[in-house]
């Protein structure tokens, strides 16, 4: 049994996932990062009270930028 935990909370397709320990199961998936960064704390914070080591790793946000901007901005100087 693992004494050290480590979840993982990264931006997929516009939602945020949770993982553990890399392992492919996905423990959650939710609409926004503090939401899916407050669900990894309760569970490390679970573990930590069971004497077990526990992190939180949090991965940036994806830039995401409006394709239309660059499409509309594209068109007008190919005019």
């Amino acid at each position: 049994m693992a004494y050290e935990h480590n979840y993982f909370v990264r931006p997929v397709s516009g939602v945020w996932h949770v993982t553990w320990n890399d392992a492919p199961e996905l423990i959650g998936s939710y609409p926004c990062q503090p939401e899916a960064v407050a669900v990894a704390e309760m569970l490390a914070r679970h573990m930590r009270t069971q004497g077990k080591t526990a992190k939180v790793h949090v991965s940036e946000p994806e830039v995401r930028r409006a394709t239309w901007g660059r499409s509309l901005v594209n068109a007008a100087q190919a005019a």
